[in-house]
């Protein structure tokens, strides 16, 4: 699957986790030289688990599994669609079975994808740290 986001496209077919990583496996160890704290969703976890990483207030990392398509939906629909209301330029939406989301602005650029069972959200301050984030990310690579 390739998209097509603010700033250039993105390879995001790659295989997503297998489930039996640890998030410190999964997340970038720093983003602007900022330590990953990582903290887990509080979420029903017969439904969900995943992670919610924050490198300071320039970048953001979710990494949701969910348990069907139902629950992801669910999640995007409830928790990051509204979010992206504070971006001047957005979109969302499922193309081909997928939720894809995208937005940029003053505050910053966000970019979201499904990956089977799988949820991932980049969000960060400046178009710098959005780029290191892609880079250092195993689940995304810059087309």
């Amino acid at each position: 699957m390739f998209l097509t986001s603010c700033g250039g496209g993105y390879k995001t077919d790659v295989p997503p986790p297998s489930g039996k990583e640890t998030y410190k496996e999964i997340l970038p160890a720093e983003i602007g030289g900022v330590a990953v704290d990582g903290k887990k969703l509080e979420l029903d976890a017969s439904r969900y688990q995943g992670v919610a990483a924050s490198y300071g207030a320039g970048a953001k990392l979710t990494v949701l599994q969910c348990k069907d398509q139902a629950a992801l939906d669910e999640y995007v629909k409830g928790t990051v669609v509204p979010g992206l209301e504070e971006f001047g330029s957005r979109s969302s939406g499922k193309f081909n079975g997928v939720w894809s989301l995208k937005g940029s602005g003053k505050t910053g650029r966000i970019y979201g994808w499904q990956n089977g069972n799988w949820l991932f959200v980049i969000q960060a301050s400046n178009d710098e740290l959005f780029d290191e984030v892609v880079d250092k990310f195993a689940y995304i690579s810059k087309e």
